[in-house]
C-alpha cells in the first residue's frame, strides 16, 4: 500500500483550511486555555535549613554554611497589578519566591500573606505593565457534573491542561492532625506541582484553586472554592491576614448523651437511654455578651441548625461556613430553643479587642496581667517583655497543656505579645482557630505550645 507523503508530487496532502482549526478544533476548552493559560504561573521556592542530619549536608552544616531545598507548585494571577493566589503549603517557610510568567519572565515575588487554615497565600511581583488576571466565578452557582479545566505545573512540566468534572462539593479531608472542609471534588488529574494553580469552569472563570490530591485513590483530586479564596485574598491583601466574621457565638458539636438531655429538656421529662442519630446541628456552650448572637436572642444550650442555607451538623461546618462571611454581612440563623424553631438575621461584625483578655480566659484558660515591676526590682529572671499568667483555670486546655502560674506569654502564632495592650491585638487571631501557637517562657527556657482547641 502507498502512502501519500506531505510535500511529494500530485500525492501531497492538503492542508486543513484556516476556518476549520478555528471553528471545529477550537472547542470550548480550547478558548479556555487560550483566555486563562496566561493567568496560571510557575512557583518555585527555596528554602535554607540548618539540618546536620540532612543528607549530604555535613559539610556545609559545620562550615556554617545551611542546605538549600527547593520546591515547585503554581499561582493564579487574580489581580492585574501582580497579585498571585497560590496554596500556602507551597510557600511554606521559604526563603525566596519566583514567579515565571507563561511568557517565559521570572520575578522574585514578595509573601503579601498567608492564612494557613485555609492553605492559601498571596504574593506580588513587580512589572512595568498589568498583567492578565483570571476572570472569577462563584461558587453558588456550580454544578455536579459540569465541566471543569485545571491548569499547573506538575512536576516542573509548565501549563498542563487537564479536564474532568465537578464531581461534587463540600467534601472535607484529612491532612495529618488536621481537617480541611468544604472543597471542590473534581476528577481532572492533578499531581504534584499542580497545587496552587486553576480550576476553570467552561466558561474560562476562576472556580477553584487546586490543592490536594487524594494519594491512595485515582482521579480524586480537591480544590479550594472560588468564594472562600477570594474572601481571604481580600483579606491578606488589605490587611495582611484573615479576618473572621464574629457572629458571638461559641459552639460544640453534639453528642449522643447531650442530645439525650436536650430531648429529655424540650420533653419536660428525663429521656434516659442512649441514641444514635444523624447530629441535628450543634449545641452552644457560650453567647459572649454585646454580640450578634446575644441581640438576637440566642443562649447557652440552644442548638443551631442551620446558617443561611447550609445545614449545621458539626462545629466544623459552623467555622466553615462563617468563614465565608466578613464584617456587615448579613447572615439567616436558625436554631431550636425549648423545641421551638426560630431563626433571625444576624449582621456579623468584627471581634471585639475589649473581649481579649475574657476569651483567652474562656477558650484557652489562660487569666493574665502585665508582669509586676516588684518582681524585677527582686532580680528575677524575667524576660524583657510579655505577660504574666496569673491563674490556670482548673481542667481546661491551658491546664492539660501543662502551664503553670507565673508562665510568661510572649507570643500568639507569630505576633509578638509585650503587653496588655498588645495582648488585645494577638487574641483575635485565635477566633476560629482549631489550634494555637503560643510562645512561653518559664524560667530561662523559651517553649513553643501548641494548645488544641477542638
Amino acid at each position: 500500500m502507498l502512502l501519500a507523503v506531505a510535500g511529494e508530487g500530485p500525492h501531497r496532502a492538503a492542508a486543513p483550511p484556516e476556518s476549520l482549526a478555528s471553528t471545529e478544533r477550537r472547542s470550548p476548552v480550547v478558548r479556555v486555555v487560550e483566555e486563562a493559560g496566561p493567568c496560571v504561573v510557575n512557583v518555585s521556592t527555596e528554602q535554607r535549613v540548618d539540618n546536620p542530619f540532612h543528607q549530604s549536608s555535613l559539610e556545609s552544616f559545620f562550615a556554617g554554611v545551611p542546605s538549600v531545598q527547593n520546591s515547585l507548585g503554581s499561582g493564579v494571577i487574580i489581580d492585574p497589578r501582580g497579585y498571585i493566589l497560590t496554596n500556602e503549603h507551597v510557600v511554606w517557610h521559604a526563603s525566596r519566591v519566583d514567579v515565571i510568567l507563561a511568557d517565559k519572565r521570572k520575578f522574585e515575588a514578595e509573601v503579601v500573606g498567608t492564612d494557613p487554615r485555609s492553605d492559601l497565600a498571596v504574593l506580588r511581583i513587580q512589572t512595568p505593565e498589568p498583567l492578565p488576571a483570571v476572570r472569577t466565578g462563584r461558587t453558588s452557582d456550580m454544578l455536579i457534573g459540569e465541566t471543569v479545566i485545571a491548569i499547573g505545573n506538575p512536576y516542573g512540566l509548565s501549563n498542563t491542561v487537564t479536564t474532568g468534572v465537578v464531581s461534587a462539593t463540600k467534601r472535607s479531608i484529612r491532612a495529618g492532625d488536621r481537617v480541611y472542609s468544604d472543597f471542590v471534588q473534581t476528577d481532572a488529574s492533578i499531581n504534584p506541582g499542580n497545587s496552587g494553580g486553576a480550576l476553570l469552569n467552561i466558561e474560562g472563570e476562576l472556580i477553584g484553586v487546586n490543592t490536594a490530591i487524594l494519594g491512595e485513590g485515582q482521579g480524586i483530586g480537591f480544590a479550594i472554592p472560588v468564594d472562600r479564596a477570594r474572601k481571604v485574598f481580600d483579606d491578606l491583601v488589605r490587611y495582611g491576614e484573615v479576618r473572621l466574621a464574629w457572629l458571638g457565638l461559641d459552639v460544640r458539636d453534639l453528642t449522643d448523651r447531650s442530645y439525650v438531655a436536650l430531648l429529655g429538656r424540650e420533653a419536660g421529662q428525663d429521656a434516659g437511654g442512649a441514641v444514635s442519630v444523624p447530629a441535628p446541628g450543634v449545641q452552644v456552650r457560650r453567647v459572649y455578651p454585646r454580640s450578634p448572637a446575644e441581640k438576637a436572642g440566642l443562649t447557652a444550650g440552644d442548638l443551631v441548625t442551620r446558617l443561611g442555607e447550609d445545614p449545621i451538623t458539626s462545629r466544623t461546618d459552623f467555622d466553615t461556613v462563617v468563614s465565608r462571611f466578613k464584617s456587615g454581612d448579613r447572615v439567616t440563623l436558625s436554631w431550636r430553643k425549648a423545641g421551638a424553631d426560630r431563626k433571625a438575621d444576624l449582621v456579623a461584625g468584627d471581634f471585639p479587642v475589649d473581649l481579649s483578655e475574657d476569651y483567652l480566659a474562656d477558650q484557652i484558660g489562660l487569666e493574665v496581667g502585665d508582669i509586676p515591676a516588684s518582681l524585677r526590682q527582686q532580680n528575677v529572671v524575667l524576660p524583657p517583655d510579655g505577660v504574666m499568667v496569673l491563674r490556670v483555670r482548673n481542667r481546661s486546655r491551658a491546664y492539660f497543656s501543662g502551664f503553670e502560674q507565673g508562665d510568661i506569654l510572649r507570643g500568639i502564632f507569630d505576633q509578638p505579645v509585650k503587653d496588655m495592650t498588645g495582648l488585645k491585638t494577638a487574641v483575635p487571631r485565635i477566633v476560629g482557630r482549631d489550634a494555637v501557637l503560643l510562645k512561653v517562657v518559664r524560667g530561662r527556657f523559651q517553649y513553643h505550645v501548641t494548645v488544641d482547641l477542638t
